[in-house]
């Protein structure tokens, strides 16, 4: 019997306002564009009819961008495959976190919010050209509270321009302050179209970033976070369960303009052309795997998370003996203190999170 994949991932591309550092699929909002969008997002749903989901993440772009019309029709579009879904998760930023919004998501069984903070300096949120202020983010967390939301995410990126160790200690200390559950670090990066590095803003050097890092992990781990995959912290229950399916390497489904999806022995894009999406021209690009490609993601994405490389499962799936054939390398790794071995597990350490693309390279 085939196994039918149990996460969604839904792609909105509008955004009010561009961010000078975003390099997502994204669009500035219109409406007209918007309501032709929902129907294309219609048919792909249709197409797919993904039914008995565990878990749906509505991403962007900023989903809470729709006018509150539109917001209720994405929703509906959405409730034929919610049924039942035990995660239920939507990208939102502050500033468009309306109460009705709140009020809808609440009334459609959504559970889980993800907030685009990025910094709670409000001077360096201008020059990013983020449209919120931390007031707006505090207001927003108070707001879902109220309505009953205790699974709420911020995302902070760091090494952005003019920022230092002072900001990012009093970043931490305010979304501390929030009493959020679970928090995703990004380091900055930026591609040669985006506003800040057509001004000749570059990414901070490798040392630099780590020494970010290590700031971010003492403090949240003194407050009881656990860093469970290489960008994410959380107290203890509050793992993104829509995410593991991406780290296990299980298939999933995505829809919308750039989402991507895994189906049978298939990685497919959707093309990033609006006009073409509209025509319901959906997919892009399809990669075909064979036995060593599937091995190769479960290696990769396995190694991500404090869960770890299952051995007896690469064995049993792919018939390869991992440890036999790298011991060498793997020994090396664990008296190093960069990956752990527990109950044919292999894990990485902090340490090892941190020189996880090297890892990866000696062990494919």
């Amino acid at each position: 019997m085939i196994k039918l994949p149990s996460a969604l991932y839904v792609h909105i591309p509008f955004c009010e306002k561009i961010c000078h550092y975003c390099d997502f699929p994204k669009l500035q909002y219109f409406r007209r564009f918007a309501f032709a969008y929902l129907e294309s997002l219609k048919e792909e749903l249709i197409h797919y009819q993904p039914y008995g989901l565990k878990t749906i993440y509505v991403g962007g772009g900023t989903p809470t961008a729709l006018e509150d019309d539109l917001f209720k029709q994405l929703l509906n579009l959405l409730a034929p495959f919610s049924n039942g879904v035990k995660e239920y998760t939507f990208e939102a930023n502050p500033e468009s976190l309306s109460e009705e919004k709140i009020k809808l998501m609440h009334q459609y069984g959504v559970n889980r919010l993800s907030i685009g903070v990025q910094t709670t300096d409000d001077r360096l949120l201008k020059k990013l050209n983020r449209q919120h202020t931390f007031n707006d983010v505090q207001k927003a967390v108070k707001l879902l509270k109220d309505y009953g939301f205790d699974n709420l995410n911020v995302d902070l990126i760091l090494g952005l321009p003019h920022t230092s160790q002072r900001l990012l200690a009093k970043d931490l200390d305010n979304i501390l302050s929030l009493g959020i559950q679970h928090i995703s670090c990004y380091a900055l990066s930026l591609h040669p179209h985006t506003v800040l590095y057509n001004r000749g803003y570059r990414e901070l050097s490798e040392d630099q970033m780590r020494d970010y890092y290590d700031t971010v992990e003492a403090v949240l781990t003194k407050h009881h976070f656990i860093h469970y995959e290489v960008s994410n912290y959380c107290l203890s229950g509050y793992e993104c369960i829509h995410n593991y399916t991406y780290w296990r390497n299980e298939q999933y489904y995505g829809v919308g303009l750039g989402a991507a999806g895994y189906l049978g022995n298939i990685r497919y894009k959707n093309t990033l052309n609006l006009n073409k999406y509209l025509k319901n021209l959906f997919i892009d690009e399809k990669e075909q795997l064979q036995q060593h490609d599937r091995l190769v993601y479960q290696i990769m994405l396995n190694l991500r998370t404090l869960e770890g490389l299952s051995l007896i499962k690469l064995k049993a799936d792919f018939g390869v003996d991992l440890y036999q054939d790298k011991k060498a390398t793997i020994d090396d790794f664990i008296n190093r203190k960069y990956l752990v071995l527990e109950d044919e597990n292999l894990k990485p350490t902090y340490e090892g999170m941190m020189i996880l693309d090297t890892i990866i390279l000696k062990l494919i």
